[in-house]
């Protein structure tokens, strides 16, 4: 039996009970039923006889005569009683969900083109949705892979006076933090450069810590291969032994497993490796290899800060006892220190949003936003089968008429959500697996834990989980709307309209859209904003082209300073000499790092007390240097290559130093006087001598004022520096710069100037300050770029929810609007009242957009830089792109408004 079949028997029936004016729409809808018995009854193991018996019977217990239209109307006094004998044709089966989503399925495949949209529709939401929590989950809800990881806790040092948030810490400080009783055990290390040398192998510069033997037992992990650190004193040892990791391991030894026991050279010294980690540890971050530390912490300065630390809460204590045990200590060391802890204080967070830093906040607002984005596609999607629903009132009336309770119409709303949930789920859950993968290698940051995420079981629980409350969603509020209309008197009215109660029901979905996508777009407006606002902080260099390479003069081939010095000035002199290099210098900390900080006065001032004494950073430039980079000098001169240990102590200041502390004075004819010894191993160039074991100040001439280069992070103000001719202050690691004809012809001469003087340096990653400024804005523009692109997708679907309501609109007034045109009314003010709603609409979208960016302020402050989360310029220019969206979504609606012709709307039902 088909359904043209049914449609014959349909009309048989009719023709015999009076009913032959039968409406064409309520045949097929009868034809469609009678089909489900006949169905259903097969399913059963009926025959085919049997099974169309059953359904005849069912259509020969209805009268059909109350059906009929009069003219283009149903006659009044429609009354059902005889039809009530039909509900018993109906098996329980067929109330089953499986007869329902049998039904569903069929009617989707005979209106492909609202099936394709909604699941497309959904897939995007769900295919975010379903990506994004799994980033969030590995990255910031997955616990770090140590013992009781929420025991784990860090700190930086603090100063509030110059402006210091995120300090390292000062080694005899760590010493006094280690007594306390708070902590189970803390390690701290620092990070030397180290080139690894060995014969028949390129030298290679790899990334190192030094650290006490207690650093692997605080977390909780155990080498893999070999017994790793023995234990004695934890805090430094004599012992030169090393720990290298899993990835080191197999890329530059081919794990080997030999490798434990045998020696490698650590700028040129031999280090005994005894232990190589397990493949997953990586901590602090991507160490190649952990050495042991070799020297006493208390035998240092409290005023140097260079090291991190990791502790372990004792049992029972809490993170705030914990936080006021190190605030009181911090105030103890600055009363019974001053000269070097006044104003210093600390900062405790837990281990884990440490190694996050940025990306705990940004990860949060990014799953917002994707959270944002389904909602926009849930409602869309709502809307769009809200208004399938009321299309359908005289099918409600016809299975009504057959016997259908509510309960009935309510299951088969909730299947056809159902299925049009699930297969949106499943097509974003197949999304999601092809963009996860894409995400993590395309991704231009280095986000802690990412390459570890992958799609689990959780991330499977979420889709599923999307699938059921979109299923509820889209089933019930289409089926609470309709079955409380009276069905029959939908079937009389000939009307596919609706009443002004399911109007404001409409425009409150398509009104959540429009906030939603609104709250989305302000935010990446507000991320551009950051992102143009850290890429336009001058930093003092023009010479954006300008190449960079780190070396480091270490080893056994120059054991002592003055060696090199010497190597550094060859190295220097040969590179510009070299083709495609115009100008080459070096130094030791590259603009937005901060330099060293020591004391100082001014010549001919007073001398403070040592605690009082103000302190600048100091900064060590090889001559070319300041050329090389587009650094200006705005009075005196630059160095020379003849400022060397040969003449006296020369340097440069900024213009932040002038402005602090040389107002009204000649900075040129000032000169500067050092009051410590232990600045460098050749310190000594700077100083005057010493008269009875006593280091004398040494005098500091001021040959030029340069322009502010920026020697701190972006959102810290410029401190004071001093720049030191690096010929008579020099470093065994430094920054290579080069201005050069391009970044190849820079590699080349470096390579060869590097093999020619210093055959045992390796050549490390060269890179171009452009590029370098660009990463330290990658962070919030990775995350502007995606809420742009979701911004751009709410948008859109916003729009798309405003063109399907206006053009239902229209559709449902097309005969008020007929008779207003037949009455004289302008078509261009039908129009012009059509975008007047859509703004109306539009306008309650954006302020609720704004409160929702406004109520999250609070999260939005963390990832933005330089602007309010009531930045006007990006409120406004979201506002107004989203304004101008919906106003052209209302734009065909209003044409087909003007359109109407008044006697087809006056003869429409």
């Amino acid at each position: 039996m088909t359904l043209a079949d049914w449609r014959a028997i349909v009309r048989q029936h009719a023709a015999s009970t009076g009913a032959d004016r039968l409406p064409l729409q309520t045949t097929d809808e009868l034809a469609s039923h009678l089909d489900d018995l006949y169905q259903t009854a097969r399913a059963e193991g009926a025959s085919p006889d049997a099974a169309r018996e059953r359904a005849l019977a069912a259509l020969r217990s209805s009268s059909l005569t109350d059906l009929v239209w009069s003219g283009r109307r149903v006659r009044e006094g429609v009354t059902v009683a005889d039809l009530a004998a039909a509900s018993r044709a109906f098996s329980l089966r067929s109330l089953l969900m499986g007869h329902a989503l049998r039904l569903a399925l069929r009617q989707f495949t005979q209106q492909r083109a609202l099936a394709l949209v909604t699941v497309l529709v959904l897939g995007l939401g769900v295919g975010a949705s379903v990506t994004v929590y799994s980033i969030v989950d590995g990255v910031l809800l997955t616990p770090l892979p140590y013992r009781q990881p929420d025991r784990l806790i860090t700190w930086w040092d603090t100063n509030v006076e110059r402006g210091l948030s995120h300090e390292p810490l000062s080694p005899v400080n760590f010493m006094d933090v280690h007594q306390l009783d708070v902590f189970d055990d803390a390690a701290a290390w620092w990070r030397p450069d180290v080139n690894l040398s060995e014969p028949g192998a390129d030298p290679i510069r790899v990334t190192t810590i030094e650290v006490g033997n207690n650093l692997f037992g605080l977390l909780g992990v155990r080498p893999e291969l070999g017994p790793g650190f023995p234990d004695d004193d934890p805090m430094f040892s004599s012992n030169l032994i090393a720990v290298v990791s899993d990835r080191f391991w197999r890329t530059r030894y081919q794990a080997d497993p030999a490798l434990v026991g045998r020696s490698v050279q650590l700028n040129g010294v031999p280090y005994q490796i005894v232990g190589v980690m397990p493949p997953d540890f990586h901590f602090p971050d991507d160490i190649d290899i952990w050495q042991r530390s070799r020297w006493d912490f208390t035998q240092h300065s409290r005023a140097a800060h260079f090291m991190e630390a990791v502790a372990r809460l004792a049992p029972g204590v809490t993170f705030e006892q914990a936080d006021a045990a190190m605030t009181g200590l911090a105030t103890r060391l600055a009363n019974d220190f001053p000269a070097t802890n006044q104003g210093w204080s600390v900062r405790l967070v837990t281990l884990l949003d440490n190694q996050l830093g940025y990306y705990r906040p940004a990860l949060i607002v990014l799953f917002g936003a994707v959270g944002l984005l389904m909602a926009i596609a849930a409602l869309n999607v709502a809307s769009l089968l809200l208004t399938r629903a009321l299309s359908r009132e005289r099918e409600m009336a016809v299975r009504t008429a057959l016997g259908a309770a509510p309960r009935q119409l309510i299951i088969q709303l909730l299947a056809e959500a159902a299925v049009l949930s699930m297969a949106g789920a499943v097509v974003g859950t197949l999304a999601a697996a092809v963009a996860l993968p894409l995400v993590k290698a395309l991704t231009p940051v280095d986000i802690p834990r990412l390459a570890n995420v992958t799609m689990d079981a959780g991330a499977l629980a979420f889709a599923l989980a999307i699938a059921l409350g979109t299923t509820v969603f889209f089933g019930l509020v289409p089926a609470f709307v309709v079955i409380r209309r009276s069905l029959v008197a939908g079937l009389r009215a000939g009307d596919r309209g609706t009443s002004h109660s399911t109007g404001w029901l409409y425009r409150g979905l398509v009104s959540a859209e429009v906030a939603l996508a609104a709250a989305l777009l302000v935010g990446s407006g507000l991320l551009v904003r950051t992102v143009a606002n850290m890429t336009e902080v001058p930093t003092g260099v023009t010479n954006e082209r300008a190449v960079i390479s780190s070396v480091q003069v270490s080893g056994q081939a120059y054991p002592n300073w003055p060696d090199v010095g010497t190597t550094w000035e060859r190295i220097i002199d040969r590179l510009r000499e070299q083709p495609g290099i115009r100008q080459a210098g070096a130094t030791n900390f590259l603009p937005f790092e901060a330099g060293w900080r020591i004391p100082f006065t001014i010549e001919g001032d007073s001398v403070p007390r040592a605690d009082e004494a103000p302190q600048v950073q100091i900064i060590s430039v090889m001559d070319g240097y300041l050329e090389s980079m587009g650094a200006r000098v705005v009075s005196g001169r630059s160095f020379t290559s003849r400022d060397d240990t040969t003449v006296p102590a020369r340097v440069l200041v900024n213009e932040t130093f002038v402005e602090r502390y040389l107002t009204g004075r000649e900075p040129l004819r000032s000169a500067l006087v050092m009051q410590v010894g232990g600045i460098g191993p050749l310190g000594r160039n700077l100083l005057a001598g010493s008269v009875d074991g006593r280091i004398q100040p040494g005098r500091l001439e001021i040959v030029g004022v340069l322009a502010d280069v920026r020697n701190v992070p972006i959102g810290q103000p410029v401190e004071p520096a001093i720049y030191f001719p690096a010929r008579q202050f020099t470093f065994r690691s430094m920054f290579v710069t080069m201005a050069a004809a391009d970044q190849a012809a820079a590699v080349t001469a470096l390579r060869e100037t590097l093999r020619e003087i210093a055959p045992t340096l390796p050549l490390t990653a060269v890179t171009t300050w452009e590029e370098r400024v660009r990463t330290r804005s990658a962070e919030p523009r990775l995350l502007m770029t995606l809420l742009i692109f979701f911004g751009s997708l709410a948008s859109l679907l916003a729009a798309l929810g405003v063109y399907g309501l206006f053009a239902w609109l229209v559709a449902l007034r097309r005969r008020d609007l007929a008779i207003r045109l037949t009455l004289g009314a302008r078509p261009g003010s039908i129009g012009l009242g059509v975008v007047r709603q859509g703004a109306v609409l539009a306008v309650v979208g954006l302020v609720a957009g704004v409160v929702i960016v406004q109520v999250s302020r609070g999260l939005l402050s963390r990832v933005l830089f330089d602007v309010s989360p009531a930045d006007i310029t990006s409120t406004g220019t979201a506002s107004l792109v989203l304004l101008v969206a919906t106003l052209v979504a209302c734009v065909p609606a209003a044409l087909r408004a003007m359109r109407v012709n008044p006697i087809d709307g006056i003869r429409a039902e």
